[in-house]
């Protein structure tokens, strides 16, 4: 609705300032009468007219790791506007309210006309007031006063006047331009639209009254005459002190006919110019190559039905009072569109050059993470280039840099046999079973609530500078470097994996749940001089041995708290494993940690 104003206005605006700059002025009032209707429709049409033009690019394209977990729920939280609400409902009271007096001044013309005696002449019909008013115009009437028609007091000039308006229909112009003042009402520029118009009425009539009469000061004189300070309603065409003097202006002006032709001519390029810069838009489609460098390779999205084929697709669309369980195969094509449109792009190698990975050392410019856990920029050292299988970063502003990461630049660097295990196929298959989707209206869906989520625990963590632990020690760092760095084992296919739904006794952290939510709470660390709030989604297979394997983050909000949630849960001792028919299975695991800055 707004894109709609903002078009509308600025193109309604961009034709009234030429009218006023270049065409009020001269004497081709048929023409300029059509020309601010037309502006007036065009400036109402063009924001519903869309013409693409499809230009095709190449180049190579990124992507991140897919969101999707086993048996999680995606939240979409639709918070209630009241504020729109308000405003529509301003609007709607408004709106009625103007309706309710457009109609009814209408209505005050035709009850004239029933309450007064009329005589029809020349296809018009004369209304005969008692009341003293100067002639006007409504539709094909004419109201006069009665005792000056009797008497004969009204000048053949101002009869032929009206009689201008009565047959070239003026009166619809106006109504035109009225009921647009009542939906628009809270835009002005209308009403300078139907000032105008009303003047340009009057160009025309004083233009037939000159031809016919050819007396140019008496009419002048005749209308100096008979201006009133109390004009009659607005929808009826009638005389006006105000536009008095731009009338007799316009009287006397002469016109050059080629200066005319000149500027009609030039309105068509304007025309085109407001038409192809609002109704033209230049659509990049990007044509996906793979890039000469032969250390960089990106391919494109993966196909949407492969990579969700044979999932069970659980859906609530509390918004569209929808629920359903389907397979992926049996959703409707706008199901797809509308609740499953992410497909991730490939994680392909990019390898740093020598001289890249020697910048990369520098402390002082670049914050580092090595397999999603923060380290030394001296630790670059332990890895030639070509180790690093895939690495990727950005500038970091002032106002968002930590006490822990001051640097301006913050890069994260993936090895051989975390790029095997974590990047190189996720884009292929969807990791789970199932996915569930929630469309709640209210922003407080119970995302934890066990209800919505299976096998999911929650953590909450809020931080406080002065209770923040220190810092992991060089050794135990390195240490864990190490271990990502050793050649992995290949990913577990989805049937080696099984969901919690599907095991008899679930996983459990030793001393339960409590102790994993504090020792996850203990050991996460923030930066201090950021204010964050938001969830960190981090999915994780219990081994039947009960470590932590395949540890990835599906979601997280940025300032390195996905990698921090990465370390942190690699840290976790071996769990109880989960077992099924009393043999111990290897299960997935998904787990959102709530962070709030305890300065919010």
């Amino acid at each position: 609705m707004i894109q709609y104003l903002l078009t509308s206005t600025i193109a309604a605006t961009s034709l009234f300032i030429i009218y006023q700059l270049f065409l009020e002025k001269e004497k081709m009032h048929h023409f300029n009468r059509f020309y601010l209707l037309i502006s007036l429709l065009f400036s109402l049409l063009i924001p519903f007219i869309s013409i693409e033009i499809i230009k095709e690019i190449t180049t190579p394209t990124t992507s991140l790791i897919p969101t999707a977990t086993s048996e999680g729920t995606i939240v979409i939280a639709e918070e209630t506007n009241y504020l729109e609400q308000i405003l529509w409902g301003i609007y709607i009271l408004v709106t009625a309210i103007l309706s309710y007096r457009f109609m009814r001044n209408i209505l005050a013309f035709y009850q004239l006309r029933q309450n007064n005696s009329t005589l029809s002449i020349q296809n018009a019909t004369l209304v005969l007031l008692q009341e003293r008013v100067l002639p006007h115009t409504f539709m094909n009437n004419i109201f006069i006063n009665k005792a000056e028609y009797q008497e004969r007091k009204i000048e053949k000039e101002l009869f032929a006047h009206e009689m201008t308006h009565v047959k070239q229909m003026h009166t619809l112009d106006v109504l035109f331009v009225e009921l647009i003042k009542t939906i628009f009402w809270f835009n002005p520029l209308f009403i300078l639209y139907k000032k105008a118009i009303q003047l340009n009425h009057e160009f025309l009539a004083d233009e037939k009254v000159v031809h016919s009469y050819k007396n140019i000061p008496f009419y002048q004189s005749l209308l100096l005459s008979k201006v009133s300070c109390y004009p009659p309603l607005s929808l009826a065409s009638n005389l006006n002190f105000q536009i008095t003097k731009k009338r007799f202006l316009m009287m006397s002006r002469n016109s050059s006919k080629k200066i005319i032709l000149a500027k009609q001519l030039g309105l068509l390029p304007i025309f085109t110019a407001i038409f192809c810069y609002f109704c033209i838009d230049s659509v990049a489609q990007v044509q996906t190559t793979k890039a000469t460098n032969t250390k960089y390779t990106v391919t494109a999205s993966f196909d949407r039905d492969t990579y969700y084929a044979g999932v069970l697709v659980n859906v609530t669309d509390n918004k569209r009072n929808i629920t359903f369980s389907k397979k992926y195969e049996a959703l409707t094509l706008e199901e797809k569109n509308r609740y499953l449109s992410f497909t991730p792009r490939k994680y392909s190698k990019k390898i740093p050059t020598k001289a890249e990975f020697e910048e990369f050392k520098n402390s002082k410019k670049y914050a580092i993470w090595i397999d999603g856990i923060p380290a030394n920029n001296s630790h670059l050292a332990v890895y030639a280039p070509n180790k690093i299988a895939y690495f990727s970063g950005s500038f970091v502003h002032k106002n968002a840099r930590s006490e822990k990461f001051p640097q301006p630049f913050q890069y994260s660097f993936y090895t051989e046999g975390y790029y095997e295990k974590n990047l190189k196929n996720a884009h292929k298959k969807f990791s789970g079973k199932s996915i569930n989707i929630d469309l709640s209206r209210s922003k407080k869906s119970p995302i934890t609530s066990k209800s919505n989520i299976k096998g999911e625990a929650s953590v909450s963590i809020t931080t406080n500078s002065a209770n923040l632990n220190p810092n992991l020690k060089t050794e135990t760092l390195v240490n864990l470097l190490k271990e990502n760095t050793k050649e992995s084992d290949p990913i577990p296919s989805n049937e080696d994996v099984l969901n919690l739904i599907n095991t008899t006794e679930k996983p459990e952290f030793p001393g339960g749940m409590k102790k994993f939510y504090q020792f996850v709470a203990d050991n996460f660390q923030m930066p201090t001089d950021i204010k964050l709030k938001g969830k960190v989604y981090v999915m994780f297979i219990i081994e039947k041995d009960g470590s932590i394997t395949n540890a990835n983050i599906l979601r997280d909000i940025g300032f390195g708290t996905g990698e921090e949630a990465l370390r942190v849960i690699k840290l976790s001792p071996k769990w109880i494993p989960a077992q099924k028919d009393g043999l111990p299975v290897r299960v997935q695991y998904s787990l959102p940690i709530t962070i709030m800055s305890s300065n919010l």
